[in-house]
């Protein structure tokens, strides 16, 4: 009932995340995996307690925010697909000084699964297709051109995986295909001298680990960009449990992603 779009709108944020903790599925995980008849019976949350404390929570948050951005600074918000194409008459070439961003971390279908983590609040909020987004997403549609990279380092993760599952394969090489075809957009809108900071993750398929911070090194450098240097951090606020089990075998279980890769470049 709340009229005030933007008003509306920060109360919607505090009911996504209220409905991901009141739902019946098991938290500690991004795909969707219901909870057991008996974790059912023992589970009673609070919803209203619970989006109360996210409202205050997010008050002052933005409180905070406010009170120490510059008079002067504004913030807009895009909706655009940087895989196809970053508009002219949004962001023209060569006029920004700085890119900061995290891509995600690999398709989103069998890696981190944002279209499920994200389906029930989606649902709840109305928003169509909200079971299509893995679609959409990098690598969501298969790369039509294969295993084929410029690059060594890709090619050779590609082909060990590929002798373990070579329709695994595919989903990651379509993940790189449509990065790719992000980088050398996103590389055409940076200034001379301008720079981008990517965090990224190395993940691991089928026992393989992508080298995602090397890869993206080199697909900027292609675009002209000079390396300046990559810095390790642990992930903070870690969702994804720390071993999963690739393979779906009983007991085999194997360490997910516990760090993060901020890699520096200079056009």
């Amino acid at each position: 009932e709340i009229k005030n779009r933007d008003v509306a709108d920060f109360f919607r944020v505090a009911f996504s995340e209220t409905v991901r903790e009141c739902s019946w599925t098991r938290n500690g995980e991004f795909k969707l995996f219901r909870m057991t008849e008996k974790q059912r019976e023992n589970f009673h949350p609070d919803a209203f307690s619970i989006v109360e404390s996210k409202l205050f929570r997010n008050k002052d948050g933005l409180k905070n925010f406010i009170e120490r951005r510059k008079n002067n600074s504004i913030t807009q918000i895009y909706d655009f697909n940087t895989v196809d194409n970053v508009p002219d008459n949004i962001i023209p070439k060569e006029s920004v000084d700085v890119i900061v961003t995290s891509p995600p971390y690999g398709d989103s279908r069998t890696t981190v699964a944002y279209g499920q983590f994200s389906r029930l609040a989606n649902q709840w909020l109305g928003f169509e297709n909200a079971n299509q987004i893995d679609n959409l997403l990098m690598g969501g549609k298969r790369n039509k051109n294969g295993l084929d990279f410029e690059i060594d380092i890709l090619k050779t993760v590609l082909n060990e995986i590929s002798e373990k599952d070579n329709k695994r394969v595919q989903d990651v090489a379509s993940f790189y295909a449509d990065y790719k075809k992000s980088i050398d957009n996103v590389s055409k809108v940076v200034k001379k001298g301008g720079y981008v900071c990517f965090v990224v993750g190395n993940r691991k398929v089928k026992g393989t680990i992508l080298p995602t911070d090397e890869i993206t090194r080199q697909f900027f450098e292609a675009n002209g960009f000079i390396h300046i240097e990559t810095i390790i951090r642990n992930i903070p606020n870690k969702r994804m449990p720390s071993k999963n089990s690739p393979t779906n075998e009983a007991g085999k279980l194997d360490t997910t992603m516990s760090n993060e890769y901020i890699v520096v470049l200079k056009k």
